[in-house]
């Protein structure tokens, strides 16, 4: 009746987790056929926004070259224009020029490289004014005159010059106010361009545009930068292409956490049970070993004292072991509720700690049938531990020892000091650990899985404990295992005159059922 009802449920369980599976993979279906719409839809608005803002880059460039060539071509007839004048009005002032005006005049025209004045009045006395040596160079010079009240003047000019004087007109962009510090475009003057008009660009549109004569021999050229024009991550279609991609695979991740959540869920069910199970069975051994040793008491009373001592040692070792378990669970419970308490840290003699410790267990360990070698330092520094923890955590690691021991039975437990720490070791002669279990030893509640998992003692929470407390000391624990050999656990507290206390940890539970305790 009991097994039909353990089947009905076990069903009715499987059906349950199935429907929710299908449920969030059709949720999830549905999340990504809407994604896939939204990215072709997407995909389609920026092909038509790249194509009008590729048609408004082009047009923009165009007009912002041939606007600004207009006024450089401007801005040198002014400055041409503005040259005879001031000329002029020098003139009227001085109405004999001499060379003295001419240099002046020279001076705050820098495009100008030499002049000549030719009077009318007598042609012969002509005055030649030129730039310094250290200021001539080598570029091709270009010759204009005019003719004034009173003479004919005529100098040479430099073109180059005469672009920087009017370079100041690129700084003003077309449909653009002066309070603006990002230019729309990109406007350079250029010499000898290889072709005139419009051409597209990786990143954007150019178009250049011809001066007029005397800079004949230069162009403007305005560059019109778009993201559209670009390609990879800045360009709006590959953009919304890659944003639904990325979208896609977060769903898909999502789906696939769903379910691992889900079989997750499955194994902790079925790790309660399993752990329910080994609790039990650690617990009903150790309270039948106890009960039938109180009965005997209680009962015969034709036992001899050698009996009754050594029917009381077997209770008393059955009594500390279980309360050695009892311990280890509520440790992890209350470190899992984070609700441990701070440990107490006071000064420990090592040497003391694990001598007292050896005489408590080593009936307990002897009865088992196993040979103990102990390795005590005598030169080992008083520390700041917290004592109780200590000695759980080195008794965990016996209990170890003992639970999977081999043919040969045998243990070896040392203290030394070393530069930095000071070590305890727990070596045995056991079955050992496989190196795939090792990675995972210390994890809550796995056990390795050995031929004999089952039959042997424990609940997965003694090497847990010994983490953490060595984690909340500040040490770490080490662990050599070959399997058929034997394994050697070391607890490695660091060398230091004190410490503030730590509370443990919270645990991080994986739901694996499956190494050493």
């Amino acid at each position: 009746m009991r097994s039909s009802r353990r089947r009905r449920r076990s069903r009715d369980g499987r059906r349950m987790l199935r429907s929710i599976r299908v449920s969030i993979l059709l949720s999830f279906l549905i999340i990504s056929v809407g994604l896939g719409v939204l990215a072709w839809r997407s995909y389609e608005l920026s092909a038509r926004l790249e194509d009008g803002v590729n048609t408004l880059a082009m047009q923009y460039a165009g007009y912002a070259a041939d606007i600004t060539a207009r006024r450089i071509d401007s801005a040198v007839r002014n400055g041409i224009f503005d040259a005879s004048e001031e000329w002029q009005q020098l003139e009227r002032k001085t109405p004999n020029p001499d060379s003295e005006m001419l240099s002046q005049w020279l001076k705050s025209n820098e495009w100008i490289t030499s002049a000549i004045y030719v009077p009318d009045s007598d042609p012969t006395h002509s005055i030649f004014v030129s730039e310094p040596p250290n200021r001539a160079t080598a570029a091709a010079k270009l010759t204009r005159e005019f003719y004034t009240s009173s003479g004919l003047v005529r100098y040479t000019y430099d073109p180059a010059r005469l672009v920087e004087h009017v370079r100041p007109v690129l700084h003003q962009q077309p449909l653009m106010q002066r309070s603006q510090s990002d230019p729309q475009a990109q406007l350079a003057i250029v010499t000898t361009p290889s072709r005139h008009g419009e051409a597209r660009l990786t990143d954007g549109f150019t178009y250049v545009a011809p001066l007029a004569p005397p800079l004949q021999g230069y162009s403007i050229r305005a560059f019109v930068r778009t993201a559209y024009g670009t390609s990879g991550w800045e360009n709006a279609r590959y953009f919304s292409i890659w944003v639904s991609v990325a979208a896609l695979v977060l769903t898909a991740l999502g789906a696939y956490l769903a379910m691992r959540g889900l079989k997750r869920e499955a194994e902790t069910m079925k790790l309660r049970g399993a752990l329910i199970a080994n609790v039990s069975h650690e617990l009903r051994t150790p309270l039948s070993m106890i009960r039938l040793g109180a009965e005997t008491l209680k009962r015969s009373s034709k036992l001899t004292e050698k009996q009754r001592a050594e029917i009381e040692d077997a209770v008393l070792r059955e009594v500390l072991h279980l309360s050695h378990m009892v311990e280890n669970v509520l440790d992890v419970a209350r470190i899992q509720n984070r609700s441990t308490k701070a440990l107490a840290f006071t000064p420990v003699r090592p040497r003391d700690l694990l001598t007292s410790l050896i005489s408590t267990y080593e009936s307990w360990i002897k009865s088992r049938g196993f040979e103990i070698t102990v390795q005590i330092e005598e030169a080992v520094d008083e520390q700041l531990w917290d004592r109780d923890a200590v000695e759980r955590a080195v008794v965990n690691l016996i209990d170890n020892a003992v639970k999977y021991s081999g043919d040969i039975k045998f243990i070896a437990i040392a203290l030394r000091q070393v530069s930095d720490h000071v070590v305890i070791e727990v070596r045995d002669r056991g079955i050992g650990i496989a190196s795939t279990d090792l990675s995972r030893i210390f994890d809550p509640y796995y056990r390795a899985q050995f031929s004999d998992t089952q039959t042997r003692r424990g609940a997965g929470l003694g090497l847990t404990l010994v983490q953490q407390i060595m984690v909340s000391h500040g040490g770490r624990v080490e662990v050599e295992s070959t399997p058929g050999i034997g394994s050697t656990f070391r607890l490695l507290f660091p060398r230091e005159s004190s410490r503030v206390a730590e509370p443990l940890p919270a645990l991080n539970v994986l739901p694996e059922i499956g190494s050493r305790s």
